[in-house]
């Protein structure tokens, strides 16, 4: 008989102890919150943004009353704007509230500041449960500290700026102008006519500024056919004849691009020196000029 009487008072005790747990048990939770990312450095007019995510069982729900006033202000700290998102899932409904703080608080020194706490009712049930929402505190920063009394005690000494490494731009530049020195000589080999540089007066070279200077005239068209001779039997080594043209375009492969015009120099100075044909000497003497700066380019490599 006792032994029934303590299982009775066991089973009783566990049937109180398990309603007690159900009235007990929340109606909604708090899934995350969301706060700033900054906790420090914060200054007047700073706006801080806080995430609360609620998951809310029915029959309660958040009425829009429940929710903080925009506009209202604690301690320097106003509530700037709030909005809030529902999403109606299977079981419960999940409630997205944003709340954005701005913050109008002054102080001469640092201190410690905070988000206040809000307090959610839940409506729509048997009883009247609420959501607390905790703090969260930052540090406040002044723009201008208080105890400054003149700029003087405040200045900070100059720091000299760190140099720009610019070796690698001189390298290039360097490069640059190494090239266009050269780009320079090059232009002034292939076009000059005069002699300052030792690799500018090869044979052709200097009939051709012979040429130049020469009047246009008959008078002057047997020189100038001798000046151009002269030209070829100085490069060649020897005098050079008509029939000599192939071995000397073999021994001077640079001249292989004007074999024709050379024959034909040959051909016209054949008749000019040795058969009497006169012709229009001015003509010969300005088609000569262009042969030889034709030469000229080929005794330089530029052609």
């Amino acid at each position: 008989m006792k032994n029934i009487l303590l299982k009775c008072i066991a089973l009783g005790s566990l049937a109180l102890a398990a309603s007690a747990a159900a009235a007990q048990a929340p109606d909604a939770r708090v899934l995350r919150i969301t706060n700033p990312q900054q906790s420090i450095g914060i200054h007047i007019g700073d706006v801080l943004s806080r995430r609360i995510e609620i998951e809310v069982s029915p029959p309660y729900q958040i009425s829009k009353n429940a929710l903080p006033v925009k506009g209202s202000s604690q301690n320097g700290i106003e509530l700037a704007d709030m909005a809030i998102h529902t999403e109606q899932q299977k079981n419960h409904t999940l409630y997205t509230i944003e709340l954005r703080y701005q913050v109008f608080a002054n102080a001469p020194a640092p201190v410690v500041l905070q988000l206040p706490a809000e307090s959610i009712a839940l409506t729509g049930g048997p009883r009247a449960p609420f959501i607390q929402i905790p703090v969260w505190r930052f540090w406040f920063s002044p723009l201008v500290a208080a105890n400054i009394r003149t700029a003087k005690d405040s200045l900070q000494p100059q720091f000299k700026p760190a140099l720009v490494d610019s070796s690698q731009d001189q390298v290039r530049l360097a490069a640059f102008l190494g090239l266009a020195i050269i780009g320079l000589f090059g232009l002034i080999y292939v076009n000059a006519d005069g002699r300052w540089l030792p690799f500018m007066n090869g044979a052709f070279a200097q009939a051709h500024r012979e040429l130049r200077v020469l009047r246009k005239n008959k008078t002057q068209k047997t020189q100038a056919l001798f000046c151009m001779h002269q030209a070829f039997n100085k490069t060649y080594g020897a005098t050079l004849f008509a029939g000599d043209i192939a071995s000397f375009v073999a021994a001077h492969p640079e001249f292989s691009g004007a074999r024709a015009d050379i024959a034909s120099f040959f051909e016209r100075s054949g008749k000019a020196l040795f058969a009497g044909q006169n012709g229009d000497g001015e003509a010969l003497i300005d088609d000569l000029i262009v042969l030889s700066k034709r030469l000229r380019d080929c005794e330089r490599g530029a052609s």
